[in-house]
C-alpha cells in the first residue's frame, strides 16, 4: 500500500477509536496488539495486512471497508 493510503487508514482508525471513547491502550488490548503497533497503524507507518485490518475493524465494530473511506 502507498504511504498516503496507510496514513488515511490510520487517521480513520484513530477517528473511529476516539469516537467510541477508547484509549489507545484499551483498544490495543481489545484487538490483541501492542500499543506501539496501534500507534504505528494510526500514524501510517505500519504496513498493515488485510488480516490486521479485519481485526481492527472487528474491534471497532465496523465493516473493513469503513477503514478505507
Amino acid at each position: 500500500m502507498s504511504e498516503s493510503t496507510l496514513q488515511k487508514i490510520g487517521v480513520r482508525v484513530q477517528e473511529l477509536r476516539k469516537r467510541q471513547g477508547l484509549s489507545k491502550t484499551e483498544f490495543a488490548l481489545m484487538v490483541g496488539i501492542s500499543r506501539p503497533y496501534l500507534s504505528q497503524i494510526e500514524n501510517g507507518s505500519a504496513n498493515v495486512t488485510i488480516k490486521m485490518l479485519e481485526r481492527v475493524a472487528r474491534g471497532l465494530d465496523v465493516p473493513m471497508v469503513e477503514l478505507l473511506k
